[in-house]
């Protein structure tokens, strides 16, 4: 193929010394939302948990760790009112935010795989 069917983009890596040297991106320094989210939410997550458990009778700590644990916290409509059902409610809203973490966690960790593999195309 020749030099002038080649589009300026090709000529100008054919002019290039072929050097393999990893350069540093740009967005390698700053997390991507999706880690700034799952990062935000895990410590709002502690934050309401370990309040929730500081402060049983606080009623705006228990509404926030349940909200925040949705879907998870819809198990706590099985629970009976029964001698203990804080400590079991309070171990279900962690696990319910955990999971929420968790899968905020493998979307942004899925989300940087699939954006490092776009740009090693």
């Amino acid at each position: 193929m020749t030099r002038e069917r080649l589009s300026r983009h090709d000529a100008a890596n054919c002019n290039r010394p072929h050097m393999h040297t990893a350069e540093p991106t740009p967005q390698a320094h700053f997390p991507s939302w999706w880690r700034l989210a799952a990062l935000a939410y895990t410590a709002v997550g502690v934050v309401c948990v370990a309040s929730s458990a500081a402060f049983p009778e606080s009623e705006a700590a228990m509404l926030a760790a349940i909200a925040g644990a949705l879907p998870w916290s819809l198990a706590l409509l099985t629970l009976d009112l029964a001698p203990g059902v804080a400590q079991t409610a309070l171990i279900l809203l962690a696990g319910g935010w955990a999971l929420n973490a968790a899968f905020l966690w493998w979307l942004a960790r899925r989300r940087s795989a699939s954006r490092s593999d776009s740009r090693d195309d």
